[in-house]
C-alpha cells in the first residue's frame, strides 16, 4: 500500500504512533515541548492511520527574509526517524517521502546519528535529494573503560583533584541553570541561537523522567572564606537508554570591576568528570555531543582523554537565494579588514 503523506499541521484526525526507536532528541516528550514554541514544523508519513515516519525541524527567516531550516531548537541530533518494523525498502520510501516534502526555497541542514538502524538509508535519501554531505566529530567514552580520573594525564588529573578540594558539585534547578546560562551570554555580548524559554521546560521534563541532570560548581566553605559566592560553572547532561550526552555548559563571566572574583579555571572539567562517572555508573556511553571548535577538541581529546571518535552525518541543501547570499557574505568577509585601520 502506498504511503499517505500528511503534514502534521493539516491532519484532520490523530493517527496512532508506532515506536520509532529514537534518541532522546526525537522522543515524544521532547517534541511535545518543542511544539509549544515558534518556528517548529513536523512532516509525517502515515500508513493505515499510523505514523510510520516523521521529520521534525524549525524554520526561520533572517533579516533579509531568507528562509533557513534545521533540527529542532536545542536538539543536537535530528533528521528523519522511521518505524523500525518496516522493511528496508519500505523505510527508504518513507524517508524519501519525508525529505520530498521539505520546501525547496529554504536552506536546510540536519545532523544525523550514524548509529541508528536506518542511518545508511537516511544518508542515501538525502544525497539523492541533492543534499551535500559532510561529517561532525564527537568523542565517546565506553562504560567499560577504566576509572575516569585514572585515564587522565598526571598534570590534568592533578588540576581536577585540586578543583575538587575547593569546589562543591551541587544539583540546581532548571530555572537557575537557564538564568545563569543567559547572564553569561549577555556578559560576553552574545545571544542564544535558540529560545531560552524552552530550556526550563526541557530540563524539567528530563529531570521528572529521570533522564537528565543539572549540576553546578560552587566554591565550598573553605574556598569562599564564609562569603556567599556565585556558581563558577554549570552543565546539563541528558541520556536515553544508549547514551549520556554532554548537552550544555556555561561558566561565569567576570566584569572588569570584579577581577578578584574569577571562577575556577577547572570548574567545567570537574563537572564533566562527574558527568562521565555518572554515565559509567549507569552503564551508558558518554557522548561529548559534537565538537564545534578547536578549543572543545583540545578539552575532550587532550585534557579529558576522550580518544574514541565517531562521525555524525551532516546534510545541507542551500536554496538558490541561499547560495547567492552565502557567496556574497563570503566575498564581503574577505574584503573586510581583520583588524581596524587608522
Amino acid at each position: 500500500m502506498g504511503a499517505e503523506v500528511l503534514l502534521s499541521s493539516l491532519m484532520t484526525h490523530e493517527p496512532t504512533q508506532v515506536r520509532l526507536d529514537p534518541s532522546i532528541f526525537h522522543q515524544d516528550w521532547w517534541l511535545e515541548v518543542a511544539r509549544k514554541f515558534p518556528d517548529y514544523r513536523e512532516l509525517t508519513v502515515v500508513q493505515e492511520n499510523q505514523i510510520v515516519g516523521r521529520l521534525p525541524y524549525v524554520q526561520w527567516r533572517n533579516r533579509f527574509g531568507l528562509a533557513f531550516g534545521h533540527d529542532p531548537y536545542w536538539a543536537h541530533l535530528g533528521g528523519p526517524v522511521v518505524d523500525r518494523g518496516l522493511s528496508a525498502s519500505e523505510q527508504a520510501k518513507v524517508i524519501c517521502a519525508l525529505i520530498a516534502q521539505l520546501p525547496r526555497r529554504t536552506t536546510f541542514s540536519f545532523i544525523c546519528d550514524t548509529t541508528l538502524y536506518c542511518a545508511d538509508i537516511v544518508r542515501k535519501a538525502f544525497l539523492d535529494a541533492g543534499f551535500e554531505h559532510s561529517t561532525q566529530i564527537t568523542y565517546l567514552r565506553l562504560p567499560g573503560d577504566r576509572d575516569v580520573l585514572d585515564e587522565r594525564k598526571r598534570k590534568h588529573r592533578g588540576h581536577i583533584k585540586r578543583a575538587a578540594k575547593c569546589l562543591d558539585c551541587v544539583d540546581i534547578a532548571p530555572c537557575e541553570f537557564t538564568e545563569f546560562f543567559e547572564s553569561n551570554l549577555k556578559a560576553r555580548g552574545k545571544e542564544s541561537y535558540a529560545p531560552l524559554g524552552m530550556l526550563p521546560h526541557i530540563l524539567s521534563e528530563a529531570l521528572m523522567r529521570g533522564c537528565g541532570r543539572v549540576i553546578a560548581a560552587k566554591p565550598n566553605a573553605l574556598a569562599s572564606e564564609g562569603r556567599s559566592l556565585p556558581y563558577d560553572a554549570a552543565i546539563a547532561y541528558i541520556w536515553d537508554d544508549r547514551r549520556c550526552y554532554y548537552w550544555l555548559s556555561t561558566h561565569r563571566s567576570v566584569s572588569e570591576g570584579d577581577a578578584g572574583n574569577k571562577p575556577h579555571p577547572d570548574a567545567v572539567k570537574l563537572l564533566m568528570v562527574n558527568a562521565m562517572e555518572h554515565a559509567q555508573s549507569m552503564n551508558l556511553i558518554f557522548d561529548a555531543d559534537g565538537v564545534v571548535s578547536a578549543g572543545a577538541d583540545h578539552l575532550y581529546r587532550s585534557i579529558l582523554g576522550l580518544r574514541m571518535e565517531e562521525r555524525r552525518d551532516v546534510f545541507r541543501r542551500a536554496s538558490t537565494l541561499g547560495r547567492i547570499y552565502e557567496k556574497s557574505r563570503i566575498k564581503w568577509m574577505q574584503r573586510t579588514p581583520k583588524y581596524p585601520t587608522k
